[in-house]
């Protein structure tokens, strides 16, 4: 069975089975993703899921990532952080960028802070009405079922010839590799951990160019990098298991830093179709 690609509508066929959906592949553009209407479950996006499920990602927030972005937003822009968790980039921002004026939105409840104004909601759904000059989404579209309306959204939102960054993780990794190779050979753990429900989309560098250029935006620059080695879930309980998968996890990222082809990459955009504002 075809089934259209969520950026391009070109056919896709099916690559893999999954515990917990079917996974189909672009032939154009490379895109990998679940295929929604065989989800059994979707993820819940609740307290539970930064108190506990992915925990040790929001206790170890990826400072160095921060760092590089803060760099790329000009001076007294107004930025939004679309799905922005618990505010971890926008506190940084404060600190770092006090010149910047700060807005977030995030499915999840933040509680007023100088200098930051929080938005509860879905970005899709919700109204904001205003433009920004930068938008940061981090980690957040492959989790969206609708990732062209999401990268449309966000150009919405965009003061005209502003900057989108957007992160994601990077299918071309030698994670993601060597995770399919380890299927194959019948030891399914790293696959059924990435390709869980916990994300939909699965970019490759080519399909994550793709939906930023279809969304109306030039790509600046593009890079790949790594997170934090202490921020990585990993799907072991016991400290033995957790520190050998930690060890292999630390030498396959300083791998991907050699061959470009670490676990995440991150995209700087320039709308370059005039932005107008769409409130819901």
């Amino acid at each position: 069975m075809n089934v259209p690609c969520p950026i391009c509508q070109s056919p896709s066929a099916f690559f893999a089975h999954h515990p917990e959906t079917d996974l189909y592949r672009c032939r154009r553009c490379t895109h990998a993703f679940s295929h929604l209407e065989a989800m059994q479950e979707f993820e819940r996006y609740d307290d539970n899921y930064y108190d506990t499920a992915h925990k040790r990602w929001f206790n170890h927030p990826n400072t160095a990532l921060f760092e590089r972005i803060a760099k790329a937003i000009p001076p007294g822009a107004s930025v939004l952080d679309a799905g922005c968790g618990r505010g971890d980039f926008l506190r940084y921002l404060r600190k770092h960028r006090p010149d910047l004026r700060l807005s977030g939105i995030d499915l999840s409840f933040n509680p007023s802070v100088d200098g930051i104004r929080f938005l509860q909601g879905d970005i899709m759904q919700t109204g904001v009405y205003e433009c920004f000059d930068a938008i940061v989404s981090l980690a957040v579209i492959e989790h969206v079922s609708d990732v062209t309306g999401f990268v449309q959204r966000i150009h919405d939102l965009i003061n005209p010839g502003g900057i989108a960054i957007v992160m994601t993780l990077n299918e071309n990794s030698l994670l993601y590799g060597l995770a399919r190779m380890g299927r194959n050979l019948g030891v399914p753990l790293a696959f059924n951990r990435l390709y869980s429900r916990h994300h939909l989309h699965h970019f490759t560098r080519e399909s994550f160019r793709t939906v930023l250029r279809n969304g109306g935006f030039s790509i600046e620059s593009d890079f790949v990098h790594a997170a934090p080695l202490a921020a990585i879930d990993l799907p072991v309980q016991g400290k033995v298991a957790d520190a050998v998968l930690r060890g292999g996890t630390w030498v396959l990222f300083r791998a991907g830093a050699l061959t470009n082809r670490n676990y995440f990459q991150t995209i700087i955009g320039r709308a370059v179709v005039a932005s107008h504002l769409a409130p819901l």
